[in-house]
């Protein structure tokens, strides 16, 4: 299991730090997975595609204590991701673009 706290992927402008390679890879899943458990007005955020197998989507949830939980079905790759909140990727506090 991935363990990954979002802030570590960010820099001090809160954008994804790392500029190129396996890193820069994870954290733009990350990005994705978070984005996607984040978009409650159902506005077409898709599910990241695994990074590990490259193959399906990942199953994206939140946890009991907001972390949010992702797991591929195929590899069964799986991860936490805490420290979200506030990040360029939650979607949860925007605007209501309906206004």
């Amino acid at each position: 299991m991935y363990i990954t706290d979002a802030r570590h992927f960010l820099d001090d402008k809160g954008a994804i730090a790392p500029p190129r390679g396996s890193a820069k890879a994870m954290a733009d899943f990350h990005a994705g997975v978070i984005a996607y458990a984040t978009d409650y007005e159902d506005t077409g955020v898709l599910a990241a595609n695994c990074f590990k197998c490259k193959k399906v989507d990942v199953l994206i949830a939140r946890a009991q204590d907001d972390a949010i939980v992702w797991s591929c079905p195929r590899c069964n790759a799986e991860g936490r991701i805490s420290n979200w909140q506030g990040t360029l990727w939650d979607l949860s506090d925007r605007p209501d673009a309906s206004n």
